[in-house]
Order: structure tokens, then sequence, then C-alpha cells
């Protein structure tokens, strides 16, 4: 699995350009936006990789895709914590976090991380693999 970044201006209509351009596509998101000062950045993982590219492309917006590893927590006070302390003490560092899914028993994240085979090997049995 790989997770997308895009840069985009911070003005209206923005957003839904690259919304407008997926959905053309017929790729399902999954996506995440912040903004500050005159830019924002979009990240989200796609249904189908391989089309998002292509719409992405077509469209002229440049993105970044990177690995990406899907992570399971149980949702409870403190879990969020120990995992990227668990992370951290084996000096990966977590550069985008996008939640999955949510339910009142487990928390599901998507994580970009500087060396996803060693966020791999830490985080073990969480790591949801397809």
């Amino acid at each position: 699995m790989s997770a997308f970044t895009v840069e985009l201006d911070n003005h209206p209509g923005e957003l839904a350009r690259l919304c407008e351009a997926l959905a053309s596509g017929g790729v399902n998101l999954l996506l995440c936006a912040t903004t500050q000062g005159s830019s924002g950045i979009v990240a989200f993982i796609a249904d189908d990789e391989a089309a998002a590219q292509a719409v992405l492309e077509g469209a002229g917006i440049e993105y970044l895709l990177r690995p990406a590893l899907t992570v399971r927590m149980a949702n409870l006070p403190g879990t969020g914590a120990a995992v990227f302390r668990k992370l951290a003490e084996a000096g990966v560092n977590v550069e985008l976090l996008l939640p999955a899914r949510i339910s009142d028993e487990e928390f599901f994240a998507v994580i970009c991380a500087d060396d996803p085979a060693a966020a791999e090997r830490t985080l073990g049995g969480q790591v949801i693999t397809r």
C-alpha cells in the first residue's frame, strides 16, 4: 500500500478540483488535509493506486507516492503513545498518519515512516498485511 501527498494552493475549490479529478477516474479515496498559510497538503490512500496516478498525471497534479503501513491499535487512552514511543525508541520517524477506521474497540491508522521496514519489524503483529 502507498499513500499519496499533494500540495495545493490554499483557496476555495482546490480540494474540490483534486477530488473531482479522481472521482472522474472512478478512484475512491480516504483523505486528510491540512493548510498553513498559502498552501495545503492533502494526504490520501486510493482504492486503485495505478488509476489514481494516471488521473493525477493526466490532470497535471504533482504528487508524491510513499510506502505506507496499516497499523491496528486498541482504541484506549495511551495506546497511541505506546505505539509511537516504540517506534521512536527503534529510531523510526512517523512522517504521516491517516486515520483509516475507528470503532469503539479499535483504531486503524495508515502511517508513512522514514524506514518502513523498521516500522514493520518494530510493530510486528499490529501491522495489517493484505
